[in-house]
């Protein structure tokens, strides 16, 4: 309840404060339009007095209730909603200040050239008294909660909330100074690709280049300093490997590369089609690879500069199954582009082939466009799939603790079993064709095109079968592997099950154990009877009852174990769990789960309950995704069969 109370307050304070800054800063702009008419002194007037009037009591009674409670308490103080509201402010004000920034240089440039100045990158249709009435306002609100906020930083404890949100503020910084760097960096590019091209004398291109040089001044300043401030926080615990900063490596390292990979693909084009005879001058060749390297540029260098980064912080990491893991997760995704890629590539050359021997299509104008995009795909997509699928296939077939671990991740399974998914679903769609050009001919209709529809169909089947037959083949080579592997670690794992006197227990743990590790040694022991193994268990398993008040000679015989200690919740007597016991099957299920993982040389996990949540989660995500992929994979036939 609390929680809900805080998000209604703050959301209220916030909203408001919105409503009062922009209805001062219309306020105040009326009072320096009266002398233009075309600025609409009353409107402007009316509303910003409007706004004021309404958000000014709301805001007020809104802030001083959430003020008060932070004083009182200081869980109110150090709340994750009143982080959120702090840094949400400072967002919300500096960034317009920087956008009115840009207005307020841009503008007078486009002038100065004799240019449009309305269109400027943006706010071409403001004043400059507009903008400096913004920027001033916004900063002195931004002014006064940052005060607010260093002041919290003193006193709150603890400080984790307001730390995670920090890092969120700053991660929003460094992608908005980014985002306005490559976009003005873009935009120069484009512009000196025309430099020996008549297009320059069209204003459109002079007005692109004033707005890519100013927004890259205005920019690159902010994304340096948000980055730098970035930086200088790895000396602070937990920032180096937070979750945050390794997604956002993750995020510019691969946005990077699948544009240079993009972009790098519709350059080949451009160039293949010359090749293969079409006539463009130096000018026109330069129109239309202007815009595909002037995107792959800068993201090359984001590539490069944030890819460096994301293997530090791969290599810093202490753990190597963690750094291993996020090794994986980077190749398979790639593996994935990759992957599509040169499926897509061989569909539409296989499809080109087709047309080429069967159809009456003319060279320049239809075959020679489309060979062209096929080997540009081709090219970009087969060369990134054997990089990064060679290694992960080393990985699992190599011997010893290193392949067992790559067979068994989670990432290849999911990976693999994600390929099956494509290639049985897309395989349906060229069957489908396939069967009803058959069927159609058959019932003595008309069908145009018979053998090339027919082809083109047995080709994208074709492919589908043998992508699916690959991965399907890999998957069921690494469970055979890692089966033979896991049966051996199993067997070198005794374990032995204390019966406390009701058969019940013991029965069900050797049940279990029988059916999840058929290959484990288990003994059963009656607990108050001597133990006698000639093996020493590596882990035994009792419940805690039984832990708590055990039999003298079990008391001395655990006294001297150094093993693995499984204890499993039961209710008995007066003794009352409070997180609760679970029901004796399922309690049996857990146990042998985290004996398997013992076993196998993992970390001991217990493993949560689904909640409601998450399984309606799952349903949506089903929901979303899988027509998401049927439409990809439509897509992609239909570009085929035409």
């Amino acid at each position: 309840m609390r929680t809900v109370r805080r998000l209604y307050f703050y959301a209220i304070a916030f909203v408001s404060l919105e409503v009062v800054l922009w209805g001062l800063i219309g306020l105040v702009r009326s009072m320096f339009c009266q002398a233009i008419s075309v600025c609409g002194y009353s409107q402007i007037l009316a509303q910003g007095l409007a706004l004021t009037l309404v958000g000014v009591p709301v805001f007020g009674f809104h802030w001083w209730w959430v003020q008060r409670a932070s004083t009182r308490e200081m869980d109110e103080h150090s709340s994750a909603v009143r982080a959120v509201f702090l840094y949400s402010t400072l967002l919300g004000t500096l960034i317009p200040a920087v956008q009115n920034l840009l207005a307020l240089v841009n503008r007078p440039l486009l002038r100065q050239f004799g240019l449009d100045s309305t269109r400027a990158f943006v706010g071409g249709t403001q004043f400059w008294t507009d903008n400096v009435i913004a920027i001033l306002l916004n900063l002195l609100v931004a002014f006064y909660f940052y005060t607010i906020l260093r002041g919290d930083w003193k006193v709150i404890q603890p400080g984790e909330n307001f730390i995670n949100i920090r890092r969120i503020y700053r991660t929003i910084w460094v992608l908005y100074g980014l985002g306005l760097t490559i976009s003005g960096v873009q935009q120069l590019i484009h512009f000196i690709l025309f430099t020996n091209y008549d297009l320059l004398s069209i204003p459109a291109f002079r007005i692109q280049a004033i707005n890519g040089l100013v927004v890259t001044l205005v920019g690159t300043p902010v994304w340096v300093y948000s980055w730098l401030m970035a930086q200088s926080a790895l000396s602070e615990a937990g920032e180096a490997e937070s979750p945050l900063r390794l997604g956002l490596l993750y995020f510019l390292a691969l946005s990077g590369v699948i544009t240079v990979l993009s972009s790098s693909g519709f350059v080949l084009d451009i160039l293949l089609q010359v090749i293969f005879g079409l006539k463009l001058g130096w000018g026109e060749f330069l129109a239309k690879i202007a815009g595909p390297i002037s995107i792959l540029v800068p993201l090359a260098g984001i590539w490069l500069y944030y890819g460096r980064w994301l293997g530090r912080a791969m290599a810093d990491i202490g753990e190597a199954p963690r750094r291993t893991a996020m090794k994986r997760l980077y190749y398979y995704i790639l593996s994935i582009i990759g992957l599509g890629a040169t499926f897509t590539g061989l569909a539409l050359l296989l499809s080109f082939v087709v047309d080429a021997v069967m159809g009456k299509m003319i060279w320049a104008d239809t075959l020679a466009p489309r060979l062209a995009a096929a080997l540009a795909i081709l090219s970009v997509g087969l060369p990134l799939w054997v990089v990064v699928w060679r290694p992960m296939q080393a990985e699992a077939l190599s011997p010893g603790e290193e392949g067992d671990h790559a067979r068994r991740s989670i990432l290849r399974k999911v990976f693999l079993y994600f390929v099956l998914f494509i290639s049985v679903v897309g395989g349906m769609f060229p069957a489908f064709n396939l069967l009803n050009l058959l069927l159609r001919a058959l019932f003595g209709g008309t069908v145009d095109n018979f053998l090339q529809g027919t082809l083109k169909s047995i080709e994208v089947l074709a492919l589908f079968v043998g992508m699916g037959i690959y991965h399907g083949s890999t998957l069921g080579k690494d469970g055979k592997r890692a089966a033979s592997s896991l049966a051996d670690k199993h067997a070198a794992f005794p374990v032995l099950v204390f019966n406390p006197g009701d058969e019940d227990f013991g029965l069900k743990i050797m049940a279990a154990l029988q059916k999840q590790v058929p290959s484990l040694p288990a003994t059963l022991q009656p607990a108050n009877q001597p133990v006698i193994l000639e093996v020493l268990p590596k882990a035994i398993i009792l419940p805690t009852d039984l832990a708590l008040n055990p039999p003298a000679v079990l008391r001395e015989w655990l006294d001297n174990y150094a093993g693995y200690r499984l204890l499993v919740p039961r209710d008995s007597g007066n003794w009352v769990y409070t997180g609760g016991t679970r029901p004796p099957a399922v309690a049996a299920n857990q146990a042998t789960l985290v004996i398997r993982q013992l076993a196998e040389g993992q970390e001991a996990r217990q493993q949560a309950g689904t909640t409601g949540w998450m399984i309606v989660l799952y349903v949506v995500a089903a929901l979303i995704g899988v027509p998401l992929i049927v439409s990809l994979i439509r897509m992609l036939t239909s570009s085929i069969f035409g």
